[in-house]
């Protein structure tokens, strides 16, 4: 007993430490304090969103609903840390560094400065801490250089108004008219002349940094973007009738703190006064534009998951990274949550710092491109002057005009919709073809990882049908991951190729037998590269060598074929880390947690079961789920019931109108379920959109022939089966 008991705290220990980052290790190692950030299990916010969101309900009720359920989430899993903050903040002594504590509950956060290790692992040691890192620290991306002189004679409309097709969808009674854009940037002058018109005063300015009561910019990268979004002087706004509100998150430097820009996501869902009082969720703009990133994947996905439940646009960049090759894409603008913006220039081809994709899942990026090189729009420094300034920080503001103006014709459109029409009118005939052939799609085919779908075209996409479905493509069979600078995959030497670009090594591994790596090299002497092509082991080091890039080869995982009804054996995907307290009807011993389903099925009145590796692989077999609790290693599943049966579906197909709503699923067999827990709902559609989209309807519309759909009914059996 005493044996297990030290086993068992061993493994307590090391569950908390494993929460904590690398860096916050090291942080205390040379410190006696260091500032964190408490990240607490914030999914089950958006769960009971839905659950107590009645149908039919407006947008300021879904958007109310959001915040309240995020809020009243935070509170509740927060609370017993703090009590335990207050009761040390409490007994510190005076000499001792000031301990401050800060929340946001958009993302379920805990901001702590000055934390000592000892109170630190009390708190990771919390169920409901989900993991711990240090603050984190985005960039704005850094345009060319502004000029005073280029900017001051101006046409009817700017280059890039004019390419994307603006002014003819104004003609059509659509300039953005009723919608409100929201820009987290550097601040935006609001007297300047193209934006003091439309800037919505009410609820319409939040500086994350001083609480400024009237809007600044203090870099003027924020007055740029917003002017080419809605200015409504000089032809350079795409839509000069929708109104405009701002969340400073960036410095002057242009960076952002992910602090800041956890408020700035807060404000633009429900917002305030400058003070950050009187909030009205009522407020919240339709559409966001963002032209920050960084490198750390995932951090802010629970606010681009409250903006999407809330029906708010998320629109970012794919960043200007494009002389480093195929494969860079910042976050957010990877992330499956929003549409990222590629640049292009004047003759329609590509800006050249413009990133390419594809993600480091294999996922196509930018969404779409849109005019970013040479854009002329507001400057900051007095009320009238413009500037040129060059980035995708350029194009994203053109796409998130598009959307205000598709928008304001179509009311009430949801993301998906929005998604798709810019992605279905997207021009690709005009668009200058490159050699760039990132991810193994060729850049004749679209989408693809350079362009996206295409670039815009506001007109097409505000006369588009607002219930298209977004095409389904088959991946490659594989892509070149992402470029490793200075780095070499040494030996393992299969072939040699000539290329002056390192890109292009990517075609040559994929054509040779065995190849599973390159490394590019460039002789400057003779201006030719060569790609040394490898069949590398799994396990291989790189080592660095200076001027060299490197990359391997990935498998694009298979698409699954359709699944049918469970068998006795499955219980479909587990629930990782995850524990199901008491209702334990008994134990067997399995090295597999996959193994614990059938074990379930046999045993009477089972129906959940947690697998932890308990002398060697235990399932413990339960009658119903109890409290949810994290436990790192386990997995938790349940006997899937019968109501989840689906019959065959309508392969190829898709019914026209009727939306309710829409749900994210990998395999279309799931829509089912999700279907019959949305009332009236009768019928589905399954695309490839987004990774795997249920489209949820009333009833059957005009049947339509679209490749890769699957469509089906809910019907009329016992067990509502769908057919």
């Amino acid at each position: 007993m005493v044996l297990f008991r030290n086993i068992a705290l061993a493994a307590a220990a090391s569950t908390v430490s494993a929460k904590i980052s690398v860096q916050v290790h090291r942080n205390l190692e040379v410190a006696n304090t260091t500032n964190v950030v408490v990240k607490f299990h914030c999914d089950q916010a958006l769960t009971n969103h839905r659950r107590r969101l009645q149908a039919g309900a407006s947008r300021a009720d879904t958007i109310l609903s959001v915040v309240e359920s995020l809020q009243d989430h935070t509170t509740s899993v927060q609370k017993d840390v703090l009590v335990m903050l207050q009761n040390r903040l409490e007994s510190t002594s005076d000499d001792a560094p000031a301990m401050a504590v800060r929340t946001t509950w958009i993302d379920c956060a805990m901001y702590i400065d000055n934390i000592t290790p000892e109170l630190l692992k009390k708190i990771a040691a919390s169920p409901q801490v989900e993991l711990v890192h240090e603050p984190l620290l985005l960039k704005l991306e850094t345009p060319a250089p502004a000029t005073k002189n280029n900017a001051e004679a101006a046409t009817a409309n700017q280059w890039g108004v004019d390419m994307i097709q603006a002014p003819a969808a104004w003609a059509k009674g659509f300039k953005g008219q009723d919608i409100v854009v929201g820009s987290i940037d550097t601040g935006v002058r609001h007297t300047h002349a193209a934006l003091k018109s439309n800037w919505r005063q009410d609820k319409g300015w939040f500086d994350a940094y001083n609480q400024t009561q009237m809007p600044i910019d203090v870099n003027g990268h924020g007055t740029h973007t917003v002017g080419t979004i809605v200015g409504t002087t000089n032809g350079m706004g795409v839509a000069p009738s929708a109104k405009w509100i701002a969340c400073m998150g960036c410095d002057q430097q242009m960076w952002c703190p992910g602090e800041q820009l956890s408020k700035c996501a807060q404000f633009m869902l429900c917002p305030s006064d400058p003070d950050g009082n009187n909030k009205d969720c009522s407020k919240a703009p339709h559409v966001i534009n963002n032209s920050w990133g960084g490198s750390s994947p995932g951090w802010f996905d629970s606010s681009l998951a409250a903006w999407r439940a809330a029906g708010i646009i998320p629109v970012f960049i794919n960043h200007n990274d494009g002389d480093k090759g195929c494969g860079f894409v910042r976050y957010p603008g990877s992330s499956p949550l929003v549409i990222s913006a590629g640049g292009t220039n004047s003759k329609d081809g590509l800006y050249y710092f413009s990133n390419m994709g594809p993600t480091q899942d294999g996922r196509i990026k930018p969404d779409v491109a849109a005019p970013g090189e040479d854009v002329v729009s507001a400057a900051h420094w007095d009320d009238s002057s413009m500037t040129s300034m060059s980035g995708t920080s350029m194009a994203g503001p053109h796409v998130a005009g598009t959307v205000a103006l598709y928008l304001s014709a179509n009311k009430g459109a949801k993301y998906d919709q929005v998604y798709a029409a810019l992605a279905n009118t997207a021009d690709t005939q005009s668009l200058i073809s490159n050699d760039k052939d990132c991810g193994s799609i060729p850049p004749t085919q679209f989408p693809n990882n350079v362009y996206g779908f295409g670039r815009i075209n506001a007109l097409k996409a505000v006369t588009s049908s607002p219930d298209t479905l977004r095409p389904t493509l088959a991946p490659p069979t594989t892509y070149c991951g992402r470029t490793q600078e200075d780095m070499d995959y040494p030996g393992n030497d299969i072939a040699q190729t000539e290329q002056r670009f390192h890109d292009s090594c990517c075609a040559d591994c994929q054509k040779t037998p065995k190849c599973n790596a390159y490394t590019f090299t460039f002789d400057w002497a003779n201006m030719m590269g060569k790609c040394w092509l490898k069949n590398v082991p799994d396990s291989i080091q790189m080592t660095y060598n200076q001027g060299a890039r490197s990359a391997k080869l990935v498998s694009t995982p298979p698409t699954p074929s359709p699944t049918p009804s469970p068998t006795p054996s499955d219980c479909g995907a587990l629930e990782e880390n995850t524990d199901y307290a008491d209702n334990d009807l008994s134990s067997t011993s399995q090295a597999k947690a996959e193994s614990c389903c059938a074990d379930c099925q046999n045993t009477p009145n089972c129906k959940v079961f947690v697998w932890n590796s308990y002398n060697g692989g235990t399932c413990w077999l339960k009658s119903a789920k109890g409290k949810k609790v994290t436990s790192v290693g386990a997995k938790a599943g349940s006997i899937p019931g019968s109501q989840q049966n689906c019959g065959a579906l309508e392969e190829n197909t898709d019914y026209a109108g009727n939306d309710l709503s829409s749900t994210t699923q990998a395999k279309p067999e799931s829509c089912c379920a999700d279907c019959q827990n949305t009332p009236k709902c009768k019928v589905f559609v399954w695309s490839n959109f987004n990774g795997g989209t249920c489209w949820l309807k009333t009833a059957k519309g005009a049947k339509k022939t679209v490749m890769g759909a699957k469509a089906g009914s809910i019907g009329s059996s016992d067990n509502q089966a769908c057919g």
